[in-house]
């Protein structure tokens, strides 16, 4: 009696071959997110949008509430009318700020060691300004975050450090009269910008958030 010839269900090569081609492609895409795009870092990432937003928010009650004109070529604080172009006017424009953002009761210490740091970017044209140097008027929001003013003495500026959270890298922004430095763990580290370090750039109309 003959015996019967088994049936052997394989894959064929091209098959085989797609399989291969699709996990490489998920792997390709998730791989890196699991490399790089840690819990901690998505955790700030989601951190400083917030502060952002709520930067954005304020920019917007400040143009209601503070400002003469539709934009912040002129301000009243405390009485006091200045101009965003004005070069000293950290204190100023924080305070604005910090009326329309929840404020920590924390004191910052400028005297601490983070603040006499540079800046760590990127690349070979790192700031060699230290932090101090660069901003002033430090408040601490609610959620911890460290936030901080610069002005430039003029509304056609370059900041050619810009770090936003949707992007990470730095790049430059044209036509601004300032920047926010945020960090969103405070003094902890690593103190690096694209990881718990960021800036963004102010215009005449308030904060410019855009993942350009």
């Amino acid at each position: 009696m003959e015996e019967k010839s088994k049936k052997i269900n394989a894959f064929t090569l091209p098959e085989a071959l797609l399989v291969l081609i699709i996990i490489g492609v998920i792997a390709a895409i998730t791989i890196p997110q699991l490399l790089v795009d840690d819990p901690a870092k998505r955790g700030w990432t989601t951190l400083a949008e917030k502060t952002v937003g709520s930067l954005i928010q304020a920019s917007t009650e400040i143009l209601i509430y503070d400002a003469g004109l539709d934009d912040f070529t002129s301000l009243t604080y405390n009485g006091k009318r200045f101009s965003i172009e004005d070069a000293d006017i950290t204190s100023d424009m924080s305070g604005l700020y910090g009326k329309y953002i929840a404020n920590s009761t924390q004191d910052v210490d400028l005297n601490d060691e983070y603040f006499a740091k540079p800046l760590a970017t990127y690349d070979k044209n790192a700031l060699d300004k230290t932090l101090k140097e660069l901003y002033s008027d430090f408040f601490i929001g609610n959620d911890g975050v460290l936030i901080g003013f610069r002005f430039y003495g003029g509304c056609d500026k370059t900041e050619e450090n810009v770090v936003l959270p949707a992007k990470r890298n730095r790049y430059s922004v044209n036509n601004i009269c300032g920047s926010v430095y945020l960090d969103v763990n405070g003094y902890k580290k690593p103190n690096k910008l694209g990881s718990d370090q960021y800036i963004v750039p102010i215009a005449k109309r308030g904060i410019v958030y855009e993942d350009n």
